[in-house]
Parts: structure tokens; sequence; C-alpha cells
């Protein structure tokens, strides 16, 4: 019992320490932003809000492939939703972005994956756009993701942390130098304080001259107020917005191709994702919009059951299992205790019923115990039937009778004729066993039925049952036996037999019985019974189809010690393999007959085995004897020699 508590307990710690394990480090949360605008090239944030009428500061994000402008800052769809009617732009609507990093006044940029190295940065020129190389300090780069407050803690820093994702790496740097060696001054500086170790990460920066918002065609529903772009900009926005045509149907074509293939996986959110970027970049199509609402159904629908949102499959799968686990080790725990407890309960009643049948055989009186005949219920009865038979079997004479008068009295012969019947073949036999041993033949027909059961130890106990209730005949059954009569049913046939002193019948009749075990079994048993009458019977088995027949037949010869067989045991010898002439030389040895020297003597051939049987059945003969074995010595073959050496050891 503590073995399998220990055991619990540390499938269950271990379950756990696995749950933590698969739980992995904390995931970047989402936060709901109101889009206002979008653009394919970057405007300051305060010309949006100047040119849309803004009241609120904008934020910006750069998602796939264009600036996106938002207001407000909410943790859900519905606290998003219930602001937007407080935003004058008309068609401006709720968007689910990423929380990338956590700052006290706005979201930084969120670096396009592509774009991971090089973000763009406009200065104007007066011949047009240059470029700049700029340097931030990498901090620091993790597999996972940390937050970047950690690390503005950690180094006592007043400036924000930043983060881009760069090889499977999660990279935190700080600054914006437009120098080598005013990065590396910063690094030194922090190296002298002691706070920090750093590398310098390089990235470079395209600048374009700031341009105004262009429109945008948007949706009905998605549509937002178009700014008011002064004319002498209108033909710069006019060729970026050819320049981006192509890129914009690339784009919108990759986001299709991603946002399918992740909806085709189950990856709603994420494809949600594609389908808005999409959107954004074709508002005319209808595809991504379409997607999105059949989307934010599923979700719906999976929003319905928080709990398995929450949980992995892995977890639901260990949970499941413990759950099993702990059922199961529960239900032993109960049928081990119902067990034990039945246990001492029929120990009780099986020591109150073996004092009662004590008192019973042993009282003059005859008087019966009261309280066996309060055994009311199955298992009581059948307890009371188990310890009458016990003691039936190791009692005689007088006393079993009387223990045969209290089985009728008691009416547990009915209880044994109801086994007779069950379906069950074990609960069969087992009324078979004490009808038989109790000498009750009210059942012998359905006894008779199960002589050729396919089962055999329902088999075994039908036939025994039969030896012991058919007196006229016990044997019959043999005649009407068709399946093999095996070893083991006949060692207790003829285990009965001497037990309750059976007469032996002449088992002569069945030596022509198509079964071949019955044969078997009758050759056996005139040799045990040494039926020497049987003799003539059995020589004529000698020519038998069946070897184990053939050879049985020569034993029992052997054994019943009839010198007429003599003359038809050497002319079986030259028909007979290795096995059969060994059995003929020891059958001999048992009739030492003078006339049998001649043969004995012209068998000592080059084969040990048989010139040890021969020579041990010639020194049984009284003409021949120890005599003839020393003149074998005088002769010069060695095995011989050895081989009658070793008869004279056995012999003085």
């Amino acid at each position: 019992m503590r073995r399998l508590c220990k055991f619990i307990l540390v499938t269950v710690i271990g379950l756990f320490c696995l749950l933590e394990l698969n739980a992995g480090p904390p995931q970047a949360t989402d936060i709901y932003k109101i889009q206002v605008a979008s653009h394919a090239n970057q405007v300051s944030n305060e010309r949006v809000q100047s040119d849309l009428g803004l009241n609120q500061p904008v934020t910006m994000h750069y998602i796939g492939g264009r600036y996106k402008y938002f207001v407000g800052r909410y943790n859900s769809w519905a606290a998003a939703n219930s602001h937007i009617g407080e935003v004058p732009v008309q068609g401006a609507y709720v968007v689910k972005v990423p929380f990338t990093s956590q700052t006290e006044s706005e979201d930084p940029v969120v670096q396009d994956p592509v774009r991971e190295e090089t973000v763009p940065k406009t200065v104007p020129t007066e011949t047009g756009v240059v470029e700049e190389m700029t340097y931030r300090i990498q901090l620091a780069a993790s597999r996972t993701y940390i937050r970047p407050e950690y690390f503005r803690e950690k180094f006592d820093l007043q400036q924000n942390v930043d983060y881009f994702r760069e090889e499977g790496y999660y990279k935190y740097v700080i600054g914006d130098y437009q120098s080598l060696d005013a990065a590396e001054e910063a690094i030194n500086l922090m190296r002298l304080s002691g706070k920090a170790f750093a590398v310098l990460a390089p990235i470079e920066r395209t600048v374009i001259k700031p341009v105004e918002l262009s429109k945008v065609a948007q949706p009905e529903e998605d549509k937002t107020i178009e700014p008011q772009t002064p004319a002498g900009e209108q033909e710069g926005i006019q060729a970026d917005s050819d320049f981006d045509q192509k890129a914009v149907r690339d784009q919108y074509s990759r986001k299709i191709e991603e946002a399918d293939s992740a909806f085709f996986v189950k990856e709603y959110l994420l494809a949600r994702r594609h389908y808005s970027d999409a959107r954004v970049l074709a508002p005319e199509k209808t595809y991504p919009r379409d997607r999105i609402n059949e989307i934010d159904v599923l979700l719906k629908q999976e929003r319905s059951q928080p709990l398995l949102d929450s949980i992995g499959a892995l977890t639901i799968g260990i949970i499941i299992f413990i759950v099993i686990l702990i059922a199961v080790v529960i239900f032993v725990l109960i049928l081990r205790n119902r067990r034990k407890r039945v246990d001492v309960e029929t120990e009780k009643v099986r020591d109150e019923y073996m004092d009662s049948v004590s008192e019973y055989l042993f009282d003059e009186s005859g008087a019966e115990p009261a309280n066996l005949r309060t055994a009311n219920t199955q298992k009581k009865r059948q307890i009371l039937i188990d310890e009458i038979m016990q003691l039936y079997a190791n009692l005689s004479g007088e006393i079993s009778n009387k223990l045969r008068e209290l089985y009728l009295d008691l009416d547990l012969d009915n209880d044994s004729v109801k086994k007779t019947k069950s379906p069950q073949w074990h609960i069969r036999a087992k009324g078979f066993r004490e009808l038989a041993q109790m000498n009750i033949k009210t059942v012998n027909d359905e006894i008779e039925r199960c002589l050729n059961s396919d089962n055999d130890v329902l088999r075994m106990e039908a036939q025994l049952a039969m030896v012991r209730l058919n007196y006229e005949s016990p044997f019959s059954f043999l005649d009407r036996l068709e399946k093999p009569f095996t070893a083991w049913e006949q060692l207790h046939v003829y285990e009965m037999i001497q037990r309750h002193q059976i007469p032996a019948p002449d088992f002569t009749r069945w030596l022509n019985s198509p079964n071949e075990t019955v044969v078997l079994f009758c050759v056996r048993m005139i040799h045990a019974f040494k039926q020497v009458e049987a003799t003539k019977r059995v020589v004529d088995l000698l020519g038998h189809k069946n070897k184990d027949i053939k050879n049985e037949a020569i034993i029992t010869l052997g054994e019943l010690n009839v010198l007429d067989v003599l003359p038809e045991l050497k002319a079986r010898y030259t028909k007979e393999d290795q096995t059969g002439k060994v059995l003929i030389l020891q059958a001999m040895s048992k009739m030492p007959e003078e006339s049998n020297v001649d043969f004995l003597t012209g068998i000592l051939e080059p084969s040990n085995e048989l010139r040890i049987e021969a020579a041990d059945a010639l020194a049984r003969i009284e003409s021949f004897g120890v005599r003839g074995i020393e003149n074998i010595l005088r002769r010069s073959d060695d095995d011989l020699q050895a081989v009658a050496r070793h008869i004279l050891d056995n012999k003085l």
C-alpha cells in the first residue's frame, strides 16, 4: 500500500513539473487601437493628428509594408469599440495590434520582419533622397521574450528600451547615434559606470522627404476621411502611389497566401491578422472581409469555452490521465478493502460451520445444529457444502454416512444439481464433482452429455463422475468417448479406481475402439492390473499402426511375463526401429529363458545401447549368467568388454 501511494505521489509531482515546463515563457499580449489612416510612406504623427482634426495623440505602427496610424489604447475589442464614436474620422475601425514594447507615452514602430535591419528615416535635401547610417547599442539577446522594462530597470536607464526579432532571437537595443564614435562613447560611459556591457547594432536608415497622407480607398464600413492635401504636393503623392502600386499588389498576394495557410492549420488569430493587412492593401477586395467575418464567428464559438482556450492539448491529456489514474487507484483500493472484508466474513462463517458440523458428527443424540438451518444465502450454503465435502473425503464408515445424511437433510444436493445446469463451465464442473462425491445419480444424463465437451476440465469431471456414479458399468463412458483421452485424464481415472477400490473391468473390450487414445489407456490398464488373460489380444497389437500403442504393447507383454510370446517378440525384432528393438530386449530380460541365449548373443552388434540390453538379458538367464559374461571379457573387442564390465558391476 505504501509503495502504491509513493508511486502515485511521484507521478503527480512529475506531471505538474511537466505542466510548468510546457507553460513556456510569458507571451506578449495584444492591445486594441482605433485605426484612422494608412499610408505607404511615413509622415509624422503630429501631421496626421492635425490633418484629421484629432484631439487625441496619434501613434504609428509599421505593419504589412505600410504605416498605420492609431488613436487610443485598450485591453479588449469591446472597450475600443465603445470609444470609436469619439473619433471624428468616418470609417475608423478597431484593430488588434501586437504589443511589442511598453512605453508610457506612445508605442514604437513595429518593424517589418523583412526589414529588421533597415528602418526608413526621412531627411529633406535639395537634391533628393540621401542615406545615413545610424547606430544603436544592443544590450542583450534572448531566444525567449523578456519584458523591455527588465533591462531598463537593471541598467538604470532613462531612455526607452526597444526590441526586434532577428534570426530567432529577441534583441534589445537603445539609442540612436549618427556615428560609430558617438555610439562607442556611450558604451564606454556605461562601462565606466559598471551598468552594462553592450555591443554595437548598426541599422542603416534610408532618408525620404516627408509627404502628406495619400488618399487610400476604404470599404464602406472601413473608410477613413481623406485628409486635405495642399495642391503643391499632389504630384509627389501621385508619383509615390504609382511607384508603390506593384509593391502593394505583391504584398496583397503574399498576405492572402500567408492567411490561407494559417487558416488551413486553424491558426485563426494569425490568419485574421494577415487578412486584415490584405484588406488594407486592397480595400476593394471582398475576399479578406468575408474571411475575417468567418474567423470572427469561429473565434466567438471558441470563446464559449474559455477554459479549453487557455489549456493546451498536452495539458488536457495530462489532466485526463491524472483523473483516470486517481479513479483507478480509488477503484483498486475499494476492491481491495471489499475483498479483505469478504475474506474475513467468509473465514468467520467457515469456522462457525466447521464447529457445528464437528459437533453434529460426534454428538450421540444426532441432533442437527440450529445454525446450519440458517444458511439461507447462496454464499453461506456453498461454504457449508465445501466443509462437508472436505470432511467426507477424509472420513469413512459411519461418520461419512452421517455427513451424507446431513448433506441431504439440508437440501444441499439441490444446490449441486442447479450448478450442473449453469452456462458457466467451471460451475457445472463443480456440480459434477459434488454429486459424484456424495453418490447422487439424479443428473447422470446431463453428465453423459458432457463426456465429449470441448472444455478439457468439464470433460474430465464428467468422466470421473461417471466412474463413481455408474455402479453397473463404471467404464461404459469409454464406449461414447470421441475426444482424445489425454494422459492427464487417464491418470485421474486410474487414481479414482485405486482410491475408491472400483473393480477393474476386462479392458480387452475396448482394444478395438476407433479412439486410439482409449486403446492406449486399456493396454496400460491391462499392464497395471496384470490381466494375463488378455495376453493374446495384446500380442495382436504388435503390428498396430500407432507407434505408441505398439510400444506400450511390447512393454505390457514383458510385464505379463508370459513365455509363449517370446517367439512373437523375436519375430518382430528385425522389423522395429531402434526404440522398438530396445523395448523388445528389455521385455525379454524380464522373461529369462534359455532359448533366448542364441538370439541374444547374436545381437551383440556395434550398438552400445543394444549390446547393453542384450547382455543384461543374457545375464538374467541362469544357464548363461555371470560365466557367460566373463567369456565375453576374453574377446578382443574393447567396446564389448566395456559392456561386460558394466553388467558384472551391476550383478556383483
